[in-house]
């Protein structure tokens, strides 16, 4: 990659960062050219000096820090800053102006400002649950865009970003084309099914029929088992190794197609009994059936002895060469891994597994559930409870130097699918809606809660009205909520004029789930690329409006 090409890149990156993902558009207008030029002017360069790129780094930094609390603390009940918030930003302005001009031996000037970071992120991560206690939409989204959504109409500007038919907006349109061009989409470093199908046959793996299992699955589930079983059949030819350990085996229809169709042995590893149990029981009522569901192919051997199970929390330390030879009583030679939609952590410990231990030879992986992800450098997280395997990102040194965080609402956001939620035209619908405003309730009652007291979880059945969500989710958390039900429904009436408003914003939000995935996957690809593993490939398997987590990692040793 060449200079200039690097520092686009980097600029991109910074802009999606600072301008996206938080979604601090109008206070980034304001705040950060106050910022900088504290942090540019000659006292500030001196008096925080300590070193030219680092010093220069923190310098700029914390006088943006300091500008955004100056700006927020500036008559903050026009910007409906809660009481808790200007907490916050009254500690974070303290850190700052205690912060030394020199530097002193006696104070980790590093630590510190990390301390000050953190705070700042704090305050600027944003999730939907806050959306009416933080104001979100005024605070959060730049005046130049609210003004240009409510003239051209907050609804039409909703079916607009359905439809893709944003040149009438030409701002929303500018910001939505970044963010596309930040994903992996427009990079040829994701290769799409049939660009990777050639890059295998290049390999050695050649006349590998596909095959579709319509029963026993969903058409969702059908179509990720077809792909899936495929490869790893493929990439087993190419490396000519024995077994595959299908970790988090789940329901077992990948490890039984794999089993029954291409015939391989199988382990199928997962953490739960009930799924164990229950992949036992499918697996055997498949291979009952499976000539009479295989019409164009019939097999000889139907059982399903090349499938195992067994039930085992997975992590570096499990010695998968041993687990083989215990369970199919037989030595492996050369192991693959496979995975389909691990879930979290789990995605990031298979690749460590795949790249310490030399009897595992090929990797194919699918992840899922990038909420669930840990962020090592995140200020919230308490490392001593956790192990290198239990942290989901990032993975690769080039992220580690850089201590990169993407924060929980940036891993919210991620687990969002753009293509499914345009092409089902989905909103944010009543729970969402219902739990935003039972925040404010939190609020008016309970401010001091922490998130975890103020966690409400899914219900099993979705509440028809407002009043029923606020009964359910006060006897969940144990919120002592004495509003009567007129009063409940004369809070909902009050807000039920800004649906429209808060469905703008959170396809404006869901924009950027694309650009932090890509991120998340990169930084997978790049580990392994870090590690020696040439043979690594990032693709698109599925199809995204079907299987929003479309994108797999394959590597070969």
């Amino acid at each position: 990659m060449n200079t200039s090409l690097k520092k686009e890149c980097e600029r991109n990156i910074n802009d999606v960062f600072e301008d996206i993902l938080f979604s601090e558009e109008r206070i980034i207008e304001e705040s950060y050219k106050q910022g900088y030029t504290e942090g540019s002017r000659e006292d500030t360069i001196e008096g925080y000096h300590l070193g030219y790129h680092r010093g220069a780094e923190i310098g700029s930094k914390l006088g943006y820090y300091k500008a955004f609390c100056e700006y927020n603390l500036r008559e903050p009940e026009d910007k409906n800053i809660t009481e808790k918030t200007v907490k916050h930003l009254e500690q974070l302005l303290q850190y700052i102006d205690a912060f030394p001009y020199n530097n002193r031996e006696d104070i980790d000037l590093f630590q510190l400002f990390e301390q000050i970071e953190a705070l700042y992120k704090k305050v600027s991560n944003v999730h939907m649950v806050d959306y009416f206690t933080k104001n979100v939409y005024c605070d959060f989204i730049s005046d130049d865009l609210r003004t240009e959504a409510l003239q051209y109409g907050l609804k039409k500007a909703v079916e607009a970003i359905y439809n893709d038919n944003t040149e009438s907006l030409p701002i929303l349109h500018s910001y939505i084309n970044k963010t596309k061009q930040l994903t992996l989409k427009n990079t040829n470093v994701c290769m799409n099914f049939l660009d990777f199908q050639n890059s295998l046959q290049k390999l050695g793996c050649y006349n590998i029929s596909q095959f579709k299992l319509d029963v026993f699955m969903k058409p969702k589930k059908s179509h990720e088992v077809e792909m899936l079983s495929w490869i790893a059949s493929a990439i087993r030819e190419i490396s000519k190794t024995t077994h595959v350990i299908d970790i988090g085996d789940g329901k077992g229809y990948l490890s039984s197609m794999l089993a029954l169709h291409y015939k391989i042995p199988v382990l199928g590893v997962d953490a739960s009994y009930i799924n164990t149990n229950g992949a036992v029981d499918r697996a055997k009522k498949l291979s009952k059936v499976w000539n009479g569901v295989v019409t164009h192919n019939k097999t000889r051997d139907t059982t399903i002895n090349l499938y195992k199970q067994i039930t085992k929390y997975v992590d570096e330390k499990v010695d998968f060469q041993q687990l083989i030879s215990n369970i199919f009583l037989e030595e492996a030679n050369g192991i693959g891994l496979v995975g389909l939609h691990t879930c979290g952590n789990l995605a990031s410990s298979c690749l460590r597994i795949f790249n310490n231990n030399d009897s595992i030879k090929t990797i194919c992986n699918v992840g899922c559930c990038y909420h669930h992800l840990t962020d090592e450098f995140e200020p919230q997280t308490n490392k001593n409870n956790y192990n290198l395997s239990q942290i989901g990102f990032p993975l690769s040194q080039y992220l580690k130097k850089s201590k990169v965080v993407l924060g929980r609402g940036a891993r919210m956001v991620a687990a969002q699918s753009v293509e499914r939620i345009l092409h089902n035209k989905e909103s944010v619908g009543k729970s969402i809606f219902f739990r935003s405003l039972f925040e404010v309730i939190i609020e008016n009652i309970e401010s001091s809660r922490s998130s975890e007291e103020r966690h409400v979880g899914r219900f099993r059945k979705e509440c028809c009205t407002f009043v029923d969500y606020v009964e359910q989710a006060a006897k969940r958390i144990k919120l002592n909520v004495t509003m009567s039900e007129e009063e409940i429904n004369e809070l909902y009436n009050s807000y039920e004029p800004r649906i429209d408003e808060i469905n703008f914003f959170y396809l404006v939000r869901c924009m950027v789930a694309p650009v932090v995935e890509s991120l998340i996957l990169l930084d997978r690809l790049l580990y392994l690329f870090e590690n020696g593993h040439q043979q690594s490939f990032l693709v698109q398997f599925f199809d995204p409006v079907i299987s929003p987590r479309c994108y797999g990692i394959v590597s070969i040793k």
